[in-house]
């Protein structure tokens, strides 16, 4: 039977021995720290954001440096790296908008002696966009010069909107869409294919957002131009007692477009319009027999004709012939004094406005005695040209004088 003195001796030297062990053991593998830097953070339950219609606009990537304790014996070669590491930060339950997130550290496929001690940063922050759709007119750029009398006509492109998808922030820094067409020296309508852009403000392109659609078909149209005159067209007459006293047309000639055989013509019509419509008026818009494929190339212009149509009348004067200028007279004559008190009565024919303010002493009305000698002549009346007067008009009576010596 062993001794009480036997067993608490073994029990003294068997706690010897372990604290001797245990001392060896912690100077031969004792424990230790270290730090993995710019660990890289994934990111989970993205799914969450794409249900919301969401995207992580800031930041692209997360790293953190992790600091892991244990003996010195579990970091022994191919025994733990950063690959046991686990870095992450859960991205669901979030809203549009800017917010810190934490992130969680754990190890696996490590041994159980290690653990983390410190992670710097402990959080991140996060900005979350709204997915978006916005549809925007497609504006068409021109670029170039076409050659001499050749225009450019509206471009027309086979999709007026583009439908813009992306985050909420770069979507509303498109300013506009465009599509560049070069049209130098063209002389021809065309269609062709042209990238649509995206430019902000700044006139710079904004990438990274999809568009639909990538690609326009664009109609080019291209025409020729020339300057023709324009001419009147009518049909009837007017009233035998009306006639056109003067007549214009403004603008005289009037530009157009078509194509190459536009240049073979020489003058473009008016339509044909009743030529009595223009009794009582002073002016007249009138429209243009164009000719198929041809148009004005400023299509708001208007063509005017302006003319003055006159009523014609009859009107009669009574003057005696004292009141007649006498010509080249000899000036050893002169005209019986009965003769002089004698009246005449003249009808001339004319402008209404103007026979309605004519009076006798603007007539003017003279005789010529050139080579007239003593004795009884039958002599012709004469009238100075009066604008707006038929000087066929003046009826001659018979005017008998007679020349006697003074």
């Amino acid at each position: 039977m062993m001794k009480k003195n036997d067993l608490g001796a073994k029990i003294t030297v068997l706690i010897i021995a372990i604290f001797i062990w245990s001392f060896v053991m912690d100077d031969v593998n004792p424990e230790i720290s270290r730090t993995y830097r710019n660990v890289s953070v994934n990111y989970s339950n993205t799914s969450a954001l794409d249900r919301q219609g969401l995207v992580v606009m800031d930041p692209e990537s997360v790293a953190v440096d992790v600091k892991v304790t244990g003996k010195k014996s579990d970091f022994g070669s191919d025994k733990f790296s950063a690959s046991n590491i686990l870095a992450r930060v859960d991205l669901s339950g979030y809203s549009e908008g800017q917010v810190k997130i934490p992130i969680t550290v754990s190890l696996v496929d490590q041994p159980s002696g290690i653990s983390v001690s410190s992670v710097e940063p402990r959080e991140s922050l996060f900005t979350f966009d709204k997915l978006i759709t916005k549809e925007m007119p497609l504006t068409i750029r021109t670029t170039g010069t076409l050659p001499e009398n050749y225009v450019l006509g509206e471009l027309v492109s086979s999709s007026r909107f583009v439908s813009l998808s992306g985050p909420r922030t770069w979507v509303n820094e498109v300013d506009k869409v465009v599509s560049e067409v070069n049209v130098n020296n063209r002389i021809s309508t065309d269609r062709e294919s042209f990238t649509t852009l995206l430019i902000d403000e700044d006139g710079n392109e904004v990438r990274g957002i999809s568009k639909e659609p990538n690609v326009v078909e664009i109609t080019v149209p291209v025409y020729r131009t020339v300057t023709l005159p324009i001419e009147l067209q009518t049909i009837n007459e007017l009233p035998e007692n009306y006639s056109i006293v003067d007549i214009s047309i403004t603008p005289s000639n009037i530009a157009v477009r078509g194509n190459e055989d536009i240049k073979n013509l020489t003058k473009i019509d008016t339509e044909i319009i009743d030529i009595n419509t223009l009794i009582g008026n002073a002016a007249l818009e009138v429209e243009l027999d164009l000719p198929q494929g041809v148009s004005l190339l400023n299509p708001n212009q208007k063509v005017t004709i302006i003319y003055d149509v006159e009523e014609t009348i009859t009107k009669e004067f009574t003057l005696a012939i004292s009141d007649l200028d006498v010509l080249n007279l000899d000036e050893d004559l002169e005209i019986d004094e009965e003769d002089l008190d004698r009246e005449i009565t003249i009808t001339l024919a004319g402008y209404k406005s103007v026979l309605d303010q004519l009076e006798s002493e603007d007539l003017r009305l003279s005789i010529d005695l050139s080579d007239l000698m003593e004795g009884r002549h039958v002599v012709e009346v004469k009238m100075a040209e009066i604008q707006g007067i038929d000087s066929q008009s003046l009826v001659n009576q018979p005017l008998i004088i007679y020349l006697m010596e003074q």
